[in-house]
């Protein structure tokens, strides 16, 4: 059985799970090398710590556990680096060149901590080794692995490797819909209240359609710097408006099922759970072309529908046609988000990382067949 060491940040729930998934599965010695248990970020000071059931190690500012990071990575068969900004980092990607290990990069598309020029000469020093080398890249889905290809070259193996989560908790029987066309419609945002999660045209788009439909209602699962400007913004409909703070992880299905439609307005986000889990709720979803789950999984006008980012004009446009569609139309709507997700579950999850992991490996032995063209396009069709 072949050792993979994956270095990652903090202990996310999905992260967590799907970890858990793939140790368990048994084909791999998986060792996840956490850098923190949290971040500074609020959303992840507030999750419930998930139990980790694989191999891990916290690394935190403790020289010990670097040190036996170094002796992990000597036995590891392949060693995945699923952040960069921490200094030792660029050692480690170092070391495994120094090596000749099997390594590799997996992320989101570039760009969304440090955008422009000034972002790209950021990561062009942070992730220097991986540019000097040949290493493959990992993006997370499509859209993420066309951004890599942009930002280096097309001269290196690429594969597109979405995030996978545990969608079952959020499958219902029947459908989310209302018995006739004048009960309410419900329309649920799920996520941090900021500007890049496109909020404030969310907020814009309900308070013009509210005053043509007063059957529609939007809930806010989620906090963020925002909210007191969205309280204010939608004050005349606050009846309609419903603002249910953050909630734990295990608890937002009750949210889902609950409403009609899910709104994911990102500005910018380089995948977004948050589309799968609705979609697997039987929720049409509303995403932008800047959101990368939303691009790979929303068909426009069957299971949701794919607008421009940062338009209040296309968002109250696809909302207004949820509206009125009619009980039938929504139901198809419902079974088609369903049957998406149904090939975004945790156990494809597993299975796409562990052919990725390998087809990665075989990179790096000394006679290849050089597998990665098929596997690509194969990950890609799915």
């Amino acid at each position: 059985m072949q050792n993979l060491l994956v270095i990652t940040y903090i202990p996310s729930p999905y992260q967590v799970e799907l970890f858990n998934a793939i140790a368990d599965s048994g084909k791999f010695e998986l060792k996840v090398a956490y850098l923190q248990t949290s971040c500074d970020a609020p959303i992840a000071q507030q999750w419930s710590q998930p139990e980790i059931k694989h191999e891990h190690l916290i690394l935190g500012d403790r020289e010990a556990n670097f040190k036996q990071l170094e002796q992990d990575l000597l036995v590891s068969n392949l060693v995945v680096f699923n952040y960069y900004r921490h200094p030792r980092l660029g050692q480690l990607m170092d070391r495994c060149l120094e090596l000749n290990k099997a390594w590799c990069f997996w992320g989101e598309r570039p760009g969304i901590k440090h955008s422009g020029f000034l972002g790209w000469l950021y990561r062009r020093w942070k992730l220097a080794t991986l540019h000097e080398s040949s290493a493959p890249i990992w993006g997370v889905g499509i859209w993420g692995v066309e951004q890599y290809r942009r930002e280096f070259n097309i001269d290196r193996n690429y594969f597109d490797l979405p995030y996978f989560a545990n969608l079952s908790r959020f499958t219902t029987e029947g459908n989310n819909i209302n018995a006739d066309d004048n009960s309410k419609r419900v329309f649920l945002y799920s996520g941090a209240l900021i500007e890049r999660k496109g909020v404030d045209l969310l907020a814009a788009a309900f308070t013009s359609l509210a005053e043509q439909f007063d059957q529609i209602e939007l809930h806010f699962v989620g906090e963020g710097e925002l909210r007191p400007r969205l309280e204010k913004q939608l004050a005349d409909y606050s009846d309609r408006v419903k603002f249910h703070g953050f909630q734990p992880w295990d608890k937002l299905p009750h949210y889902y099922q609950q409403a009609d439609f899910l709104c994911v307005p990102s500005r910018y986000d380089g995948w977004g759970m948050v589309v799968p889990e609705g979609l697997a709720a039987g929720l049409p979803v509303i995403g932008t072309d800047k959101t990368g789950a939303a691009i790979e999984l929303i068909r426009d006008s069957h299971n949701g529908w794919l607008i421009d980012a940062n338009s209040e004009t296309c968002l109250r446009e696809a909302m207004h046609q949820a509206i009125k569609l009619s009980p039938t139309e929504l139901a198809n709507y419902s079974q088609a988000a369903k049957a998406r997700a149904n090939d975004h579950s945790l156990a494809h999850g597993v299975q796409r990382f562990e052919q990725t992991a390998i087809a990665t490996i075989q990179l790096f032995a000394p006679t290849t067949s050089q597998p990665t063209i098929q596997l690509q396009q194969l990950t890609i069709n799915n």
